[in-house]
Parts: C-alpha cells; structure tokens; sequence
C-alpha cells in the first residue's frame, strides 16, 4: 500500500520536444502514448504532484554543435517543443520545477538543477515519490536515483514513460533499470499504483 498523506508523483519532461509531434528534436519512442497513463496517475490523491519541464536556451551546450555535441535541439523555452503533451491534465500539476535553463550546465535531474528539492519533499512530508515520464532511463532515471539516494521510497511507473537508448552518451534502458533495482528503486505499472491508492 501507499500512503497518499506521504507519497507525491513526480512527472518528467512529459513534453512535446521529447515526441513524434517534434520530429525534429529528440523524439522518445512511445513518448505521445504516455498521456492516458500519466492522466490515471494524476487522478489519484497523492500529497502533492510534481513536474519537471526541459527549458533549453537555443545554444546549450548539450547540443549538436555546442560543447558536448550530443543531442539536436530540443524542448528551447518559449517554443512549441517545449510544451507539455497535449491532453495531459497538468492543472493537476502542483508545481512546475524548469531545469536545463543554464546554457553550460546539464540538468537532467531535478535535483541537479534543483539541490533543494529533496529537503523540501521531506519537509512536506514525503516518504515515498512516485516517478514517471520521459525519458525512463535518463531525466526520470537520474531523479529517482537522487531522490532514492536521499533515502525516499521510490516507484518508476513504466507503463506511464518511455525511453531511449543513447549509445553516444552511454545511456541505456536497460542499464539503468538494473543500476534502479541494485539502488532500491522499485518498478511497476500504473495498476499497481491504482492498487497501492486501494482504487
């Protein structure tokens, strides 16, 4: 079971930039089928919801071209890519934490962008995050690694993200996952998470 009083849900970059609707940026297979599976999460009580939102300036230095010269051009504040998913219920959103607006600084934690941020879930208190959205073993992943190292309970919903392989960079799914399951972090489906809330 979960404790709605002290369980919060963490959605991801669930964005525009990161699907087939940009096509030019950095589209994540699957990324536009998360929306339903998002949705039923945010329907549920939990204590406080969360999201993340990618907000690039047009030369950061994770793109082609710049410094690290790994990915296209993606999720640039005030542009299309940058917003969230069409459908998706963000008025259930809390709060909005933007990360990656520094143009020579990666973020793809919100811990990283936002060192404060486990301080204040446990000073709300939060005991367990549930985590979902794009991409599952990169921006999600690096969040519940933090936030699991921080000593939160932590559930990645994989029926309610999508991720990408990128070899460049060594990111793999894969990997991840079993780097999430050495760490404690526990997986599942967004049933079970219905299940855990008793609806």
């Amino acid at each position: 079971m979960l404790t709605p009083t002290s369980t919060s849900l963490l959605v991801v970059d669930a964005q525009r930039g990161f699907t087939d609707l940009c096509p030019a940026e950095l589209p994540v297979p699957g990324g536009a089928d998360i929306v339903a599976g998002v949705n039923a999460l945010l329907a549920l009580p939990f204590a406080r919801i969360d999201a993340t939102q990618d907000w690039h300036p047009a030369d950061h230095r994770s793109f082609l071209g710049r410094t690290d010269n790994l990915y296209p051009p993606h999720c640039v504040m005030n542009t299309p890519g940058a917003e969230f998913l069409p459908g998706l219920h963000t008025h259930r959103f809390g709060a909005v934490w933007r990360k990656g607006y520094d143009h020579d600084f990666e973020a793809y934690a919100v811990t990283a962008q936002h060192p404060g941020f486990a301080a204040f879930l446990r000073a709300s208190g939060i005991e367990t995050v549930v985590v979902c959205g794009i991409a599952t073993n990169i921006c999600c992943f690096f969040s519940a690694r933090d936030l699991r190292r921080a000593g939160f309970e932590v559930l990645m919903v994989e029926d309610a993200s999508a991720g990408i392989d990128v070899p460049v960079a060594g990111l793999f799914q894969a990997q991840a996952r079993n780097e999430g399951l050495t760490l404690g972090i526990r997986y599942g489906i967004v049933a079970d998470v219905c299940r855990a809330f008793g609806k």
